[in-house]
């Protein structure tokens, strides 16, 4: 087994989300936009907007989507 097996690896397509602009589309059909700072494998995501740092998290987010 190899070392790099134990890592923990965010999913590629998760991560071509980062640093973009996005809309997330939430199940209650609330949208948050703003920057993706953070994303992990279960979608907890933490999103730049106008009133700072915003936590979402991921069983919350019905899709995510770039403008």
């Amino acid at each position: 087994m190899k070392n790099d097996d134990n890592e923990f690896r965010v999913n590629r397509q998760f991560l071509r989300f980062k640093n973009k602009d996005v809309i997330l589309t939430l199940k209650n059909n609330e949208e948050a936009t703003g920057r993706l700072i953070s994303i992990d494998n279960y979608l907890n995501t933490v999103l730049e907007t106008e009133n700072g740092l915003q936590f979402i998290k991921g069983t919350k987010i019905a899709f995510i989507a770039m403008p």
